[in-house]
């Protein structure tokens, strides 16, 4: 019975440690694009901006529209006129039905449109007496202009397609921002779990030279205040190693999560040693950003919506002239036979004009205002342009600067490893105090928290370098083209 409970318990171990998965720095990243929330989050906003696209070229193509009133009903008491002049009150139902069908095109240069029409309308009146009448518009030519006034289309076309082009380089960035928020989880992850493991280590370290330090002590060889040090280490040891144990699960779930697993879901992150081997020049980096980032894009996206809001608040203060006109055929009859018999020409032409003739000043305010307005936008991207260049050179010294500093921090945790095994088997042997092994054991603690924090800071910038410059420099391409 002890054989079969000893293979369970060998099985569950086994099928425990299979579920774990080892994951790299580029695994919690590529998973991260692929499954958490934050990426679905991204593709959704993205695809508000694909659509809001969408909708904006699909206004300039021709559109078919029926529209129609199928019926209209009303009973009321009307004054009829007699043929003597004398007026009666008669009872009236009166049931109509209309139906049209248009073609429709917008005319982007002009800001007008054109439509084709086709119709149909009856009449049916009772009460006294039934009548029904039909009215036919076989065909009808229209077109409408604003001759002075704003034209939305002209400058739709040149920021939408903005709009746009921004939202695609933005989603880039942004994807860029979920893997350096990735970065951080893991490293967070890893750090508790070098600490965990390292601070097991000192555990067992610290109860293996106190239980030397316990003999020592009764041969005579160290006083008690020695031994007392040594077991007040060997506990502060074991609580590092409790805390360490609750700061690694809590990362290790809030990775979980974020990743789009169960809190359950166990991880072994495994350290890529290898840094790659590259520098940034500032003049590149500079180049590559202003051609691809989605603030520089943004800025012209601005200007222009200043400028057609100066457009706009002019149109709307000064003399204006809206024409409509259109040609048809129409017909009526008392049947539908012959409603469409020898159709008789229509023609409409509307000229409207509107002219502000006092305003105290108000129309010319708001032109001023709108002006202002767009000097001020002007001005506001010439100072973010000198502070974007400003910023592309900051990122790539720093960059540069983790870089250097990661290799030197590698070197220091090697360093200090070595430095504690040394002093560690000094003492064993008795050549030095405890004091100094605590010492050494402190400075190899300092030196792994400060290697993972290089290592962390260096991932940081080169993801953020990728973000504003879209260019990856350790492969030579662009990122998202």
């Amino acid at each position: 019975m002890k054989k079969y409970n000893l293979l369970f318990i060998c099985f569950l171990l086994s099928f425990f440690t299979q579920a774990q998965q080892n994951l790299s720095l580029n695994d919690v990243i590529n998973l991260a694009k692929q499954q958490s929330i934050r990426s679905k989050q991204i593709e959704n906003k993205f695809q508000n901006s694909y659509w809001r696209n969408f909708s904006y070229k699909r206004q300039f193509l021709p559109s078919l529209v029926f529209d129609g009133t199928i019926p209209e009903f009303s009973r009321t008491i009307s004054s009829v006129t007699q043929p003597d002049g004398s007026a009666l009150f008669v009872n009236r139902n009166l049931i109509s039905n209309s139906s049209n069908l248009s073609l429709n095109q917008i005319i982007p240069a002009t800001g007008g449109s054109i439509f084709v029409r086709t119709g149909l309308d009856n009449i049916l009146l009772t009460g006294e007496s039934s009548t029904i009448t039909y009215l036919s518009r076989p065909v009808e030519f229209g077109y409408t202009q604003s001759l002075f006034g704003f034209n939305r289309f002209k400058w739709d076309k040149k920021i939408e397609p903005l709009y746009f082009t921004e939202a695609e380089l933005f989603k880039t960035e942004e994807i860029e921002d979920l893997s350096m928020l990735a970065v951080n989880k893991y490293f967070d992850l890893l750090q508790a779990q070098l600490s965990m493991k390292n601070a097991e280590n000192n555990y067992l370290n610290n109860d293996t030279i106190y239980l030397i330090g316990k003999g020592r002590y009764r041969y005579g060889k160290i006083a008690e205040n020695e031994l007392l040090q040594l077991e007040l280490s060997l506990l502060n040891a074991e609580m590092a190693y409790e805390q360490e144990k609750l700061n690694f699960e809590l990362s290790r779930q809030k990775l979980a999560t974020f990743l789009g697993y169960s809190s359950q879901e166990k991880f072994e992150l495994t350290l890529d040693s290898i840094i790659p081997d590259f520098k940034v020049v500032y003049e590149e980096a500079l180049n590559y950003a202003n051609e691809y980032n989605s603030n520089l894009i943004q800025q012209d996206r601005q200007i222009f919506e200043a400028e057609m809001n100066v457009a706009k608040v002019k149109s709307e203060n000064r003399f204006n002239l809206n024409l409509t006109a259109s040609f048809g055929l129409t017909q009526t009859a008392a049947n539908l036979k012959d409603v469409y018999t020898s159709p008789k020409d229509q023609q409409y032409v509307s000229l409207g004009i509107r002219v502000p003739i006092i305003q105290w000043g108000l129309g010319k305010g708001y032109i001023r205002q709108a002006q202002s307005n767009a000097e001020l936008v002007r001005s506001n991207v010439e100072q973010q342009k000198i502070d974007f260049n400003q910023d592309i050179f900051v990122k790539v010294a720093e960059f540069n600067l983790n870089r250097k500093q990661l290799e030197v921090s590698k070197k220091a945790q090697e360093v200090a490893e070595k430095r504690f095994y040394v002093t560690k088997q000094r003492y064993l042997i008795g050549k030095i105090l405890v004091t100094d092994l605590q010492i050494a054991q402190q400075e190899k603690d300092r030196a792994l928290i400060s290697y993972i924090n290089a290592y962390r800071s260096f991932w940081q910038s080169y993801y953020n370098i990728r973000k504003v410059t879209h260019y990856d420099f350790e492969t030579k391409t662009i990122i998202g083209g």
